[in-house]
């Protein structure tokens, strides 16, 4: 690859406002409890639209959970997470040994930066059990598509649309963590959710104002080299 293609590396300040937000982007763990108004939640919404899909099928559904129903479907998962509940896999998520060992250094990594020590079974636990509770955020949204009538290239716009929905809330100086582990409790999830019998849910994403002062919204995930992923193909 030709060196030059990245010349220099711009200063936050000096770039342009969408690669800023690209580049500061972050999940959020921990949340203030005051709710997001509805305004600005409207303003998530029109600019997460615009997200671009195959032929313009917007396939996607979004479901905001908030308030009552919110603990009512808090409560339930943390029920199910403490009876060890077996998680009911709809979709494959079954990681090659490459994937895999990120994942396994991101755990390490999360649990090194929390002082969560291998051997404290409890904390580990809890730390799980946080994410069966949405890290408390004071609202949730939940992505989903019909599972009657999708195929891979649905999946391919529903991500497009993850992407512009939590650079939306990011734009909104508010906060957010895609989750995937939380839609493995469809059968929950479709107790709450109004007429969801043909839906195919496929990531949680609590969002918020991000809580000040807070050590692990600090946490910073590391990327692989652009040359390990990228090629440069010239005539």
């Amino acid at each position: 690859m030709n060196g030059g293609l990245f010349p220099h590396k711009e200063k936050e300040s000096d770039m342009n406002p969408v690669l800023q937000a690209i580049q500061t982007r972050k999940s959020i763990r921990e949340y203030s409890e005051i709710p997001v108004p509805e305004e600005t939640i409207r303003e998530i919404l029109e600019a997460a639209e615009r997200a671009p899909s195959s032929k313009n099928t917007q396939p996607w559904k979004l479901f905001l959970v908030t308030g009552n129903a919110l603990s009512a479907l808090r409560e339930d998962y943390g029920k199910a997470f403490d009876a060890g509940k077996v998680p009911e896999l709809e979709l494959s998520c079954k990681l090659f040994p490459l994937y895999r060992d990120r994942a396994m250094n991101l755990g390490k990594a999360i649990f090194e930066y929390k002082g969560i020590l291998r051997e404290d079974k409890e904390k580990r636990r809890l730390h799980d059990r946080a994410n069966f509770e949405f890290f408390n955020a004071p609202q949730i949204f939940i992505l989903a598509v019909n599972k009657k009538a999708y195929h891979e290239i649905t999946l391919m716009d529903s991500g497009i649309f993850a992407s512009h929905l939590m650079l939306a809330i990011h734009g909104a100086g508010l906060g957010c963590c895609p989750q995937t582990s939380t839609i493995n409790y469809p059968d929950i999830l479709r107790k709450h959710i109004p007429h969801s019998e043909d839906l195919r849910f496929l990531m949680i994403f609590p969002f918020g104002k991000p809580r000040e002062g807070s050590h692990l919204n600090e946490f910073h995930t590391e990327r692989e080299p652009i040359d390990s992923w990228f090629t440069e193909i010239r005539d």
